[in-house]
């Protein structure tokens, strides 16, 4: 209730916010270099530049996205345009226009349709650097959880930044990044990962300066510490440099478990994803199929797995099911100028097996090639995924996930939860089991330069094609404490654990 309550008072006061932000800059401008003031005058955007933006936006997304009245009604999407067109019509920095824009697509509760993050991101981190830590939020309060060139505890609770309220910062987050339909945690883990780039742009300071933090450690005693900010990647980012799929096999009171850990279905090195899996499951058949007495699972972990390629995740699918897996069923295409404009010439040329897995990937190609413009299209998945002959394991498994798990990870999680496959723990996904939008495109503004998402098709994770917005529920939701993140526990994956440890013993 404390994290609802809390975005639901950051929405009702957006303009009180923005106007204490302003004041903010304006009290910090007397204290600028040089340098940085011209910064921030090369940053200044006319309010004609912005509303000839969102204008465009509005048309962008009206041609292109496949269902943008799924979520909210035209008149709440008219009604959000003429609010954005008021935020800033005199003007303002980059970092305004995306407010602007934001304000119009987060009625729509697609994530896959915003001001894309990292492109602000990097803006932002260029201007004025960015804090050397991550952060979370538990009951309220906000903790660090990775500080890259440790200098503040992990778990120890974060204030301010130079006197700047970080619950001001986590509010100016949550203004700009998405909605999946109503899932409020989602919504604010997202906003955490953006906190350590708003936090230098709200004080004005350079890639190269020492900000002050205010901090309380466990004993509730207020401190502050000098942090030199920097232009370096965030945790996610460097965590993306790294392979996408890891296996570790943990023994645990005469019993052995496979953690499976999946970041990303972004994966650019498809065979090795495919090999990584079937190592992984060769090894784990090979506990399955020895002493019946000797007990085993898996642990699935898709926490802060944003999605990606649909078919790579559904590589994942024959080695934990014994039946046909249609996964999605559907998916409706929009098609427009533009985005008929990107789509390249089909390159296979030889006749191709019905049954092939390349047959669905041909028919869908075509058909975002030849689908007249202004026609949104519905493109039926109707080859399954069989089961691996030799390596599906058929043993316990639980599924970690968390308001980061987004996109192809949810259609996963749809399935995962429909079959009984297992039981799922953490908190609840971005995004619910009825399917999600995706294939975004990417569009720069031509007038004020930001580069904005939009989605152009539509997938169904079932064939009843109902649509929801309720995110998918974890059977054992679990809540983090600043100790755990002090102590080095996973309170998710020791609770997962748990389980497997106990439903083999029944």
């Amino acid at each position: 209730m404390g994290l609802v309550s809390f975005e639901r008072l950051v929405s009702l006061l957006p303009r009180l916010a923005l106007l204490l932000i302003c004041l903010e800059l304006c009290i910090a401008g007397h204290a600028q270099t040089r340098d940085t003031a011209e910064l921030v005058a090369a940053d200044y955007l006319s309010g004609e530049s912005i509303q000839k933006d969102l204008d465009s936006l509005k048309i962008w997304v009206e041609s292109m996205h496949p269902a943008p009245f799924a979520r909210c009604s035209e008149q709440d999407w008219n009604e959000a345009y003429l609010e954005a067109s008021e935020l800033y019509n005199g003007g303002g920095t980059r970092l305004a226009a995306a407010q602007v824009f934001a304000r119009l697509t987060n009625v729509m509760k697609d994530s896959h349709t915003c001001v894309s993050l990292k492109a602000l991101s990097d803006d932002l981190r260029e201007l004025h650097g960015r804090l050397p830590f991550e952060i979370t939020t538990i009951q309220n309060r906000i903790y660090i959880a990775n500080d890259a060139v440790e200098t503040i505890e992990k778990g120890t609770e974060i204030r301010g930044v130079n006197d700047q309220s970080a619950r001001m910062v986590l509010g100016m987050a949550l203004q700009l990044v998405p909605l999946e339909g109503d899932a409020p945690i989602a919504r604010l883990r997202l906003a955490e990962k953006f906190w350590n780039d708003l936090g230098p742009m709200m004080i004005q300071s350079t890639p190269i300066d020492s900000i002050i933090i205010q901090l309380t450690d466990s004993d509730e005693k207020n401190f502050e510490q000098a942090v030199a900010i920097n232009q370096s990647k965030s945790f996610l980012e460097s965590r993306s440099d790294k392979s996408p799929i890891n296996w570790e096999f943990i023994q645990r009171d005469g019993a052995e478990f496979a953690h499976l850990t999946i970041t990303s279905f972004q994966s650019q090195h498809n065979r090795a994803f495919q090999r990584s899996l079937r190592r992984g499951f060769k090894r784990l058949n090979r506990l399955q199929d020895g002493d019946r007495k000797h007990r085993h699972g898996l642990i699935l972990d898709i926490r802060g797995n944003a999605g990606g390629n649909v078919a790579l995740m559904e590589m994942l699918l024959p080695y934990l099911t014994n039946s046909p897996v249609y996964l999605p069923h559907a998916v409706a295409i929009r098609q427009s100028a533009y985005t008929k404009s990107q789509y390249p010439r089909n390159q296979i040329n030889w006749p191709i097996r019905k049954s092939s897995s390349l047959y669905e990937l041909t028919r869908f190609s075509k058909a975002l090639r030849s689908t007249p413009i202004g026609v949104t299209e519905e493109i039926p998945f109707d080859i399954p995924s069989q089961p691996h002959k030799r390596l599906q394991y058929l043993g316990e498994v639980a599924l970690l996930m968390d308001g980061l798990s987004a996109s192809a990870s949810v259609a996963f999680a749809s399935w995962f939860i429909q079959s009984g496959r297992g039981e799922t723990f953490g908190e609840p996904s971005m995004g619910s089991a009825s399917g999600t939008f995706g294939n975004p495109v990417k569009r720069v503004l031509p007038h004020t330069g930001l580069t904005v998402n939009i989605a152009t098709a539509q997938y169904f994770s079932s064939a009843s094609h109902v649509w929801d917005s309720k995110p998918i529920l974890p059977d054992h939701p679990i809540s983090w404490k600043a100790s755990d993140i002090q102590n080095g526990n996973d309170p998710v994956f020791e609770a997962a654990l748990q389980w497997l440890q106990n439903v083999q013993l029944q």
